[in-house]
């Protein structure tokens, strides 16, 4: 069974994985030089550790602060997950804030925030390097605790 991400990634890898999985190399360690939403990673097991890299450092920061903070991370993202919060003012305000943080964990919670209520996932930044992707309009965006879970435990292993 295959693994999607907690992260929603336009040009995801997620449909080509066994295209990808017959061209990885052996090895103990898998290096993932663009790693956009991370299923390549989730849905290997045969390496004995990972280094994961993005051009992106918002998704770096995402994965640290999960892979540092689990549960609590988990939690404090699941309350962005409401009828109160999805809602385009709300959107629009957090969308606000995310491009004025510079707090590390509360950047990584808003931006899966975003990433989640954004129009078809889209991770946009405009010149001044602020984030700028519409909202979604979803009646009830999916808030991915299984798939959050499932990177940490890979991550401890």
């Amino acid at each position: 069974m295959k693994i999607k991400s907690f992260l929603k990634y336009p040009g995801g890898k997620f449909r080509v994985l066994q295209h990808i999985f017959s061209m990885l190399p052996s090895g103990k360690r898998f290096v993932e030089p663009f790693v956009g939403s991370g299923v390549v990673f989730f849905n290997t097991s045969q390496y004995q550790s990972a280094l994961l890299c993005d051009v992106n450092p918002d998704v770096i920061n995402v994965f640290r602060c999960l892979q540092k903070n689990g549960d609590a991370f988990i939690c404090k993202a699941k309350s962005f997950f409401s009828t109160s919060t999805n809602t385009k003012e709300t959107f629009y305000k957090i969308r606000s804030n995310f491009n004025v943080s510079t707090e590390i964990e509360e950047r990584a919670l808003l931006f899966l925030y975003l990433n989640r209520h954004a129009f078809n996932g889209l991770i946009r930044y405009n010149s001044q390097k602020k984030y700028n992707a519409p909202f979604g309009r979803y009646k009830n965006p999916y808030f991915p605790e299984q798939e959050m879970r499932f990177f940490y435990q890979k991550m401890q292993e």
